[in-house]
């Protein structure tokens, strides 16, 4: 199967087949990534995709899910057909899967979306990031509170389950409260049915830190990310939605210990648990605010596999 590097997936999808229907990112400008730095975007044919689904049953297995790589597949003209295929070939698979940006999904619209539906896709997976825009505009996401609304409302629309990612730490040490209140908004308008928590790593390679190392971008310092998550999570009013922390990126060390590894739970069943556990655990951590080290500290001092 076709994959020149390593194949990027969300967490959740560690054991699902994997289909390249894209290479690269249409965008590729995100000031907070290196995934596809250096590789030029391409659109696969129809019959490169289908031949990767005729060897997947090979290579991967049985499987119970599928996942649609790279990025912003569905901007494909042809990936309904694609995924029909799919669901053709492997009867078995009870989830498919892609990610997908917020642009492309509300320029498709809840009709086209629909037909995808048809054809056999059930989830996006969409990078929010932030609901700020000035946090969205410094991070140059390439989209506005408003367009993740509108890719909100047509995916719903079409019966399309909604994962989207807040990015803890995106605004930085100085605009964590905005960032974490305009998110919030957002979310609640989105009514996603995940919300799913990466903390921020400013890595060597990405726009971020160039700007971090001319002193224009303070990476937040962990207890403050402890307090953008209790913002963030006191103001979120959505139901049959689950909060997770499913990534690494997500943990707190104090002395080589983990002493928070994130937030999970039902909302709105569990919120009010949820808050209780993060602020017991910032009163408990206040007082070592100095040694608590977080995803930078550790990448900072070379621990880079796995963020």
């Amino acid at each position: 199967m076709a994959y020149d590097f390593p194949p990027y997936r969300p967490p959740s999808e560690a054991n699902s087949i994997l289909i390249r229907a894209t290479r690269g990112c249409p965008w590729n400008r995100c000031g907070f990534c290196t995934m596809y730095k250096g590789i030029g975007f391409a659109k696969r044919t129809l019959e490169e995709i289908r031949a990767d689904i005729d060897e997947a049953r090979e290579v991967f297995g049985p499987r119970e899910t599928a996942f649609i790589a790279d990025s912003d597949s569905l901007l494909l003209p042809y990936i309904g057909e694609a995924v029909a295929y799919l669901r053709q070939q492997m009867p078995e698979l009870r989830r498919v899967t892609s990610y997908a940006r917020a642009r492309t999904l509300a320029a498709l619209g809840a009709e086209k979306l629909l037909r995808l539906k048809e054809a056999g896709l059930d989830r996006l997976h969409v990078g929010l990031e932030s609901g700020d825009p000035e946090t969205l505009a410094a991070l140059d996401k390439g989209a506005t509170p408003g367009h993740f609304i509108r890719a909100a409302d047509a995916a719903h629309q079409a019966g399309l389950e909604l994962s989207l990612y807040v990015l803890v730490g995106g605004g930085g040490e100085s605009r964590w409260r905005e960032h974490a209140e305009g998110s919030a908004r957002v979310i609640n308008r989105c009514r996603p049915q995940f919300v799913r928590l990466r903390t921020l790593v400013v890595q060597d390679g990405s726009p971020l830190k160039a700007l971090a190392d001319r002193g224009e971008f303070t990476i937040a310092r962990p207890m403050t990310l402890l307090r953008e998550i209790e913002a963030l999570v006191e103001r979120m009013e959505v139901s049959g939605c689950l909060l997770a922390s499913d990534h690494v990126t997500n943990y707190l060390f104090l002395d080589e210990e983990v002493v928070f590894s994130g937030v999970n739970g039902r909302l709105p069943e569990e919120k009010e648990s949820i808050l209780d556990h993060l602020r017991s655990t910032i009163r408990r951590l206040e007082a070592c605010e100095e040694t608590l080290q977080g995803p930078n500290d550790l990448y900072a001092m070379g621990y880079h596999r796995g963020l």
